[in-house]
């Protein structure tokens, strides 16, 4: 397939449209967990700015027709709940806010820098003020007290005035995300101009020797999320004892704070979560029956996805950073637009 817009046919931007779209299904439903068994840091910014990037290039190879933004986004969350039907339903609304507002963008703006900067901002932030928010239900305002206890405790030593510890993490936390918002529309506006020119813009035109036989270690992402649940309870418990005003009050802390985790844990993976998550996926596999032969298309193309991504990592090794992340967002993205059953039949 010839990934130049210019010299694109309609069936091939459909077909771009397709495959791209079978991307962001694999991206929200299988990518993050490679990527974590890949030990990748901040696994989570990186999925949703993936995220950002293909519905930047659907709307690209849409031809001005917007609306298969949202045509996409429903496939994307009825595969989601068919292959990951016991994702937490903040995923579903973080996936649905980014299309929607992809597609109102876009409607009004176009595809700019601009655009692209003002659409990757707010999904950026609307994603980190939600991981905030579920942070403060798990463990009440004793975090953010800890963190201000913490800070006091760091002026004091320093002789300056009272540092507001919960303002500081979390500005950072927020100016991170937003960080990552301008390299993702950086990124984004760059691989859209790639695919406008009629120069070839990517240095591997071929699969890697190693075909489609990449091992991938194995997957303990689940354990991995209650232990981080785990150990912020216990520097959050240990702040609390060093820092109140007398043992006392630092006990009875303590107590309420873990009485108070262990109840939102429990009302929310027992109880809301799946709740809520049960009714989305029974309104999603309703309409299912609209799209079947494209779902069962993607579906099948998962695990060729799969081990693109892991190719994709291994081949990218030589850069850090950054860079990478582009060069390794960019070569999954033109491997998945190629990719035929002719691709590596010389590779295996």
């Amino acid at each position: 397939m010839n990934i130049s817009v210019n010299q694109s046919s309609i069936e091939q931007r459909q077909l771009a449209v397709q495959r791209l779209t079978a991307l962001w299904a694999f991206s929200e439903s299988g990518l993050g967990g490679i990527l974590h068994a890949l030990q990748m840091p901040f696994t989570g910014l990186l999925v949703g700015g993936m995220a950002i990037l293909l519905i930047s290039l659907i709307a690209f190879f849409s031809s001005g027709n917007f609306k298969i933004i949202l045509r996409s986004v429903l496939i994307v969350l009825i595969v989601k709940a068919i292959v990951s039907p016991n994702s937490p339903f903040p995923a579903y609304i973080a996936v649905g806010f980014q299309a929607v507002l992809g597609y109102l963008i876009f409607s009004v703006m176009k595809i700019n820098l601009l655009s692209l900067c003002i659409l990757s901002l707010l999904a950026m932030f609307e994603s980190a003020v939600q991981k905030l928010l579920i942070l403060t239900l798990f463990f009440g305002q004793s975090i953010w007290k800890a963190a201000d206890n913490l800070g006091n405790f760091v002026a004091k030593q320093m002789a300056v005035s009272t540092i507001q510890g919960s303002h500081w993490i979390i500005g950072i936390y927020l100016s991170i995300y937003c960080l990552g918002g301008f390299i993702v529309a950086w990124m984004a506006y760059k691989t859209i101009k790639g695919f406008s020119s009629d120069i070839p813009w990517v240095k591997w035109n071929e699969f890697p020797s190693a075909g489609l036989g990449v091992q991938l270690p194995a997957m303990q992402r689940k354990r991995n999320k209650f232990k981080w649940i785990l150990i912020i309870l216990l520097v959050v418990s240990v702040l609390l004892y060093l820092f109140a005003a007398n043992s006392k009050q630092a006990w009875l802390d303590i107590i309420k704070t873990i009485c108070w985790t262990i109840t939102a844990i429990v009302v929310w993976y027992q109880w809301v979560s799946p709740f809520i998550t049960k009714g989305i996926n029974k309104i999603l596999k309703r309409k299912s029956s609209l799209y079947a032969a494209e779902i069962t298309n993607i579906i099948s193309f998962l695990p060729v996805l799969k081990q693109l991504a892991a190719m994709a990592w291994q081949t990218t090794s030589q850069y850090k950073g950054v860079k990478r992340l582009h060069y390794f967002a960019v070569l999954l993205i033109h491997w998945s637009l190629t990719w035929t059953d002719a691709s590596i039949k010389n590779t295996v």
